[in-house]
């Protein structure tokens, strides 16, 4: 019986997101160490829909930006990514899909003999905010109280709203803004953001590649 009770609690466990870190999906990946690699994977659902954008920057070991570089990013829902320079001499890459994927994301950059090779970075999933809600009414000069859903726990989240932060925490699922932080305004608003990185082995010092996703709550009052 303990044993059947055992198996039920590790499924409700994982049901809530509660036992898997996503930095445990985390590879540093190789390469030449002769680019410096930083990028970005921004996701952000609004009325719109979902939305992530792709951002990889490129320079070498004399700080210049790298032009002519094939850079893809895969993710097992979308499944190669292209990018391309935004701009030729920018040695930014760039794309965006009307989407936010689950599973993680490999990231490639060859440039000739340069390259950076099989970096993962996991995929901390999309969240929803359960406290406050949207067009709700907080009271003023109080402690706020902010929850929101863990699909996997993230390695940080950041608060901010137009009084308070950005703050850094624990992906806990939970977090109070001081009553200090929390005044009066007619129309506030709430950009909660998990997010999630790794630094690359096969690139020079710096190199790294993140992702995060923000959930906002736009409009709520506090009176």
């Amino acid at each position: 019986m303990n044993r059947i009770l055992a198996v039920f609690a590790a499924l409700a466990l994982a049901a809530c997101g509660g036992n898997s870190n996503v930095t445990d999906h985390n590879r540093p990946g190789t390469g030449t160490s002769t680019l410096l690699v930083t990028g970005d994977v921004n996701a952000s659902q609004s009325s719109g829909g979902p939305l992530t954008s792709f951002q990889i920057d490129v320079r070498d070991g004399l700080s210049n930006k790298v032009s002519g570089a094939t850079v893809t990013v895969h993710n097992d829902d979308l499944g190669d990514v292209p990018l391309v320079e935004a701009n030729i001499g920018s040695g930014r890459y760039v794309n965006s899909k009307a989407a936010f994927p689950t599973g993680d994301f490999t990231l490639s950059v060859v440039r000739n003999a340069d390259n950076v090779q099989g970096v993962v970075v996991g995929n901390p999933g999309a969240h929803t905010v359960n406290a406050p809600t949207p067009n709700s009414t907080v009271p003023a000069n109080q402690p706020l109280q902010l929850s929101w859903t863990t699909p996997s726990t993230a390695k940080s989240v950041s608060i901010k709203t137009r009084s308070f932060g950005p703050a850094q925490a624990p992906d806990t699922g939970a977090y109070t803004i001081p009553a200090t932080s929390n005044p009066a305004m007619t129309s506030q608003h709430l950009d909660v953001s998990r997010f999630n990185e790794v630094d690359i082995a096969g690139g020079l010092s710096g190199s790294r590649l993140r992702v995060t996703y923000t959930t906002s709550v736009d409009p709520f009052a506090v009176q």
